[in-house]
């Protein structure tokens, strides 16, 4: 009789189990935070219009989907993006609502506030966005970048 008894076979595995400690997820706080302080600091840079300091939060491959625009690649092509906002006179505002961690990768998904002066007052916009993070030795970087607005698109006549 080679066979150990199902009774057995399922006590030893209860028993097993049982002493096995729990799978607990990783603590992802730290790095939320990291990423949350790099987005405090983006918005410092976007009022202080320090287009450098932006182009170096995304990392060597990022890229940048604005709406009704084509892609923006590389973090010195996406420093000229940022750099043609100031003679606008715009202030935008971040805001994240969640950031998700899994490993070396993240999502922020956020809000976006955006005003300008305009020849009929001041413009206002608002609208939401997702940033895809990458860890990359130790330090976070924005791999993606895609926002739109909440409002309507202009009415064609």
């Amino acid at each position: 009789m080679d066979r150990v008894p199902p009774l057995l076979a399922t006590a030893v595995l209860g028993l097993t189990l049982s002493c096995a400690p729990p799978v607990r997820p990783a603590d992802t706080a730290s790095d939320e935070a990291a990423i949350r302080t790099i987005v405090n600091d983006w918005n410092g840079y976007l009022k202080t219009q320090n287009d450098s300091a932006i182009g170096a939060i995304y990392d060597a491959d990022g890229v940048l989907l604005p709406a009704g625009m084509p892609r923006v690649s590389g973090p010195d092509n996406i420093r000229k993006f940022w750099a043609v906002l100031w003679p606008m006179k715009a202030a935008l505002q971040l805001e994240p609502a969640t950031i998700r961690v899994s490993g070396n990768w993240a999502i922020e998904e956020g809000n976006w506030t955006w005003s300008s002066p305009a020849p009929s007052g001041e413009f206002k916009d608002h609208g939401k966005y997702i940033v895809t993070w990458r860890k990359t030795d130790g330090k976070w970087h924005a791999v993606q970048d895609i926002w739109n607005s909440d409002n309507p698109p202009p009415q064609t006549k």
